[in-house]
């Protein structure tokens, strides 16, 4: 009659299904068939089945099987006990305490056990009985009151311990429950790829003697995207194993932990003779992160004798030093139809990447210093390491990010407020919205950034958007304009920086098409739906980390002067 049952079986259910995750059910009536055929109900037999059951829940927690376990354990020193030979092992252990009225419970007697009591059948009951009390647990991992909730509603709250503990991702773990960068292990990547203060000196020494090879603006958006691990897993501008990935797959084959053999594999050469290495899982990179350079310059690092390059931006500054080098063909029309799917030499990233060298420059990184404009706005530029303080400074437990290209109108604020409203309807407490102004390269006719920072400053001043429970930061990187690939990585990235849910609309990343298009000069590029569509199938997804808050058309109501979504009897 608490729900134990009802919740493990619907947790079990969502588990299996939506995660593809092996899960065990240890329950009262399962187990007392066969484990525990032989045990009553007196103290000693009920001591007897939890140890029994506590057992076997380690040895199926130790083999890697999510263990729900969903008995009555009335003593506190039996689950005690329980709890201490899980952590002798080195395995998670979370009580759940599931806080119901015993009037509750008598009223649900799904059993019809409770009556029976009643009606004076049974003698002696647990709760019930003074010879059979229950111990409540003083300081359980979850305290689950679900006679003021819905069974989905109770199962969102242990799927928020479990993300917190990592039983879901296997990995690391964010106290607050967000998601971990892609492969997070010990450190954020910004952390790894900026030279330490104490070594900074010699490797700007080292700088000076190495081959040079120039960056562009928008090469220096990249290469922040990259050193501040907005990219994460990868570490440097793309090999040409990794580059056919990206345009083949929208993903990389990553093998974080070593499992076969294959970790660090995008940080090798590329190799056209090994067919056997392969990652086992997954992660979405589908823009290509790439650095032109001139034939010149390839000549130059071919000819040094060096095993490394110096990064410098149009000032000469030495930004970086990119390790290991490999130089191959920039295949540009491949690349460009890959990505975009569309004919339009007018199409302003295309036109880049037409205008830029002939070959590419790949290799990993070191950052010899971070990336600053110096424009006013280096106070908004936050790494991700930076975005989780702030998050947690907030007390979020969730974020939801919202991008924007344009001046916040009434209706971003109404789907950032609605996207709040529908997050704590499911159950979180605290949810806090990262309003992301895209930060680097954009085309000669969108908002330039200042005006939009601005604007933005402004409607948090006014509290159109409550500055209580908002972020406002700057998201690096260029954009390409490549509608459902590129909205791809929009949220893939947010991802890398703590976000759990991305607020998505119609026509993302899509822009009109230039007179020079073949299919749709001066039309959308890209159908409206297909971003969001996209991206609801897309690897960004897969492992559950990242999920989408997704909007249709919504309208101005001249009766309140309110945006909202349609009502049909209107």
């Amino acid at each position: 009659g608490s729900g134990k049952s009802t919740i493990a079986r619907a947790l079990e259910q969502k588990l299996v299904l939506e995660y593809g995750l092996h899960v065990q059910n240890l329950d009262g009536d399962n187990v007392r068939t066969g484990l525990n055929r032989d045990l009553g109900f007196s103290p000693a037999d009920r001591a007897e089945s939890v140890r029994r059951v506590g057992e076997m829940a380690c040895l199926f927690n130790a083999g890697g099987v999510i263990t729900l376990v969903t008995l009555v354990s009335p003593y506190k020193a039996d689950r005690d006990e329980a709890r201490k030979r899980h952590a002798d092992q080195g395995l998670t252990f979370l009580e759940v305490f599931m806080d119901v009225p015993l009037a509750t419970v008598q009223a649900r007697d799904p059993k019809g056990l409770y009556a029976k009591v009643a009606a004076g059948e049974i003698k002696s009951f647990t709760g019930v009985s003074a010879d059979a009390p229950y111990e409540p647990p003083p300081n359980p991992e979850i305290n689950l009151p679900n006679y003021k909730m819905m069974v989905d509603e109770s199962v969102e709250v242990l799927m928020g311990e479990l993300r917190k503990h990592g039983v879901l991702s296997g990995g690391a773990t964010n106290p607050m429950g967000l998601p971990m960068p892609s492969g997070f292990k010990d450190f954020f990547l910004e952390d790894e790829l900026a030279v330490p203060k104490s070594k900074r000196s010699a490797r700007l020494d080292e700088a000076a003697t190495l081959p040079k090879a120039l960056l562009t603006d928008i090469d220096v958006n990249w290469l922040q995207v990259i050193g501040e691990g907005w990219a994460a897993p990868l570490r440097g501008f793309m090999r040409e194993g990794v580059l056919l990935q990206t345009m083949h797959f929208n993903s990389l084959l990553v093998d974080t932990w070593n499992a076969t053999g294959a970790v660090g594999l995008s940080e090798r050469q590329t190799d056209w003779n090994d067919y056997q290495t392969r990652g086992r899982e997954r992660v979405s990179m589908p823009v290509p992160v790439v650095l032109p350079v001139t034939g010149y310059t390839k000549a130059a690092i071919e000819s040094s004798g060096k095993k490394a390059v110096t990064l410098v931006d149009k000032d000469g500054r030495a930004l970086a030093i990119l390790r290991n080098p490999e130089i191959y063909e920039n295949r540009k029309e491949e690349v460009v139809t890959r990505c975009f799917g569309v004919i339009d030499m007018g199409h302003p990233y295309i036109k880049h990447i037409y205008t830029g060298g002939d070959w590419l420059l790949g290799g990993e990184i070191e950052l010899l210093q971070r990336i600053t404009y110096n424009d006013g706005l280096d106070q908004y530029r936050l790494t991700p390491k930076e975005m989780y303080a702030a998050f947690e400074e907030k007390g979020a437990d969730v974020v939801f990010a919202f991008q924007t290209r344009n001046p916040t109108h009434a209706g971003h604020a109404f789907l950032m407020n609605t996207g709040r409203e529908r997050l704590q309807a499911r159950g979180y407490k605290n949810p806090v919205l990262w309003l992301s102004p895209l930060g680097g390269w954009t085309k000669e006719d969108d908002v330039p950034l200042d005006v939009r920072v601005k604007q933005h400053v402004a409607i948090l001043e006014e509290k159109m958007l409550d500055p209580a429970w908002t972020v406002l930061a700057i998201w690096p990187a260029p954009m390409i304009y490549a509608g459902p690939t590129e909205v791809q990585f929009h949220a893939q990235s947010r991802r890398n920086a703590g976000a759990s849910f991305f607020v998505v609309g119609r026509d993302p990343a899509g822009m009109k098409g230039s007179l020079e298009a073949v299919a749709s000069p001066d039309e959308d590029l890209y159908k409206g739906e297909h971003g969001r569509f996209v991206l609801q199938m897309s690897p960004v997804l897969e492992d559950h980390q990242m999920q989408l808050i997704s909007f249709d058309k919504f309208f101005y109501d001249v009766k309140d002067h309110k945006m909202k979504a349609m009502d049909p009897s209107r």
